[in-house]
């Protein structure tokens, strides 16, 4: 069973230190993505048709909301990788024009002396046994290490595809309903069925302008949701999936469990709270302390 070893939120994003044995099915995340490999079984990336080794010369950067999977390259065996997300708009705060953005030019990510130095410290603070982590500016950095400027219109959730005055009014609706109400099963149908669309030209419409399925777009709402449950509030498992439309335990616990790659007690089990407000907290626990001395 993969496992957490590390995991750390904040107003970056997230960044985390995991422990893979099992693939991740095909998914998507809404913000800028980043995956170094540290010890053990190297890793399989595939992002847009393309699959890159990830290992201690080459890493991966994925652009938000670009569908993704990945498979251990030994099946059965764990890999430690570095694992980050940063959100659009953190990293458009962050540039020196108020309204900027970082992408990815290439999926594969050569990692210079530069970035492995970056990536070290990332990994450095993350074990530290420290309450009063600052890692926002050295994620900057290995973020800036990874990527270039883009055009400011670009630095929405929606980057990567158009600005939001471009989508079609549906989509957009059928979007928005989906951010508010992530267990509305129905929303995509319920949006089609009012513009008098097929069910099939509504999907298609919708992969065209936001780049991914509505599938995808739908599980990646709902695994927000749950993390964000986990993470800033006491509410058991449980009360999570049922207040999230899963009608059990164990079928939630399936659903984190493939795009995660453990389960939703296992990730909650390494979380520390730190800091005055839970969106300026820093959530951290090292655990496999034997492990994390030879990352």
């Amino acid at each position: 069973m993969s496992r957490a070893v590390a995991v750390c939120h904040g107003p970056f994003g997230r960044v985390s230190i995991y422990d893979l044995d099992r693939p991740l099915v095909l998914h998507a995340h809404r913000e800028a993505h980043l995956i170094f490999f540290l010890e053990g079984s190297r890793g399989l990336v595939t992002v847009g048709g393309r699959c890159t080794r990830v290992d201690p010369f080459m890493g991966v950067a994925i652009n938000p909301w670009e569908p993704h999977n990945f498979q251990p390259a030994s099946a059965g065996r764990f890999g430690l990788f570095l694992v980050v997300y940063l959100r659009p708009e953190w990293l458009a705060a962050q540039s020196m024009t108020p309204a900027g953005g970082l992408v990815f030019p290439s999926s594969e990510l050569v990692v210079t002396r530069e970035l492995a130095a970056w990536r070290d410290k990332v990994v450095e603070m993350l074990l530290s046994p420290r309450r009063d982590l600052n890692l926002g500016p050295v994620l900057m950095a290995l973020a800036q290490a990874s990527s270039e400027p883009i055009e400011p219109e670009l630095a929405s959730s929606f980057a990567h595809l158009a600005p939001e005055g471009a989508l079609d009014r549906r989509v957009l609706r059928a979007c928005r309903l989906l951010e508010d109400h992530p267990s509305y099963d129905g929303a995509l149908e319920g949006v089609a069925r009012e513009a008098g669309l097929s069910r099939a030209h509504f999907f298609k419409l919708f992969r065209q302008q936001v780049g991914v399925t509505p599938t995808v777009f739908a599980n990646t709402v709902r695994l927000d949701a749950a993390l964000d449950r986990l993470v800033f509030s006491q509410d058991p498992v449980t009360r999570i999936g049922n207040g999230l439309g899963f009608s059990c335990q164990s079928v939630f616990t399936r659903f984190f469990t493939a795009h995660m790659g453990m389960a939703p007690r296992d990730y909650r089990r390494v979380l520390r709270t730190v800091g005055p407000a839970p969106m300026q907290a820093v959530h951290m626990q090292a655990v496999h302390p034997m492990r994390a001395a030879h990352v």
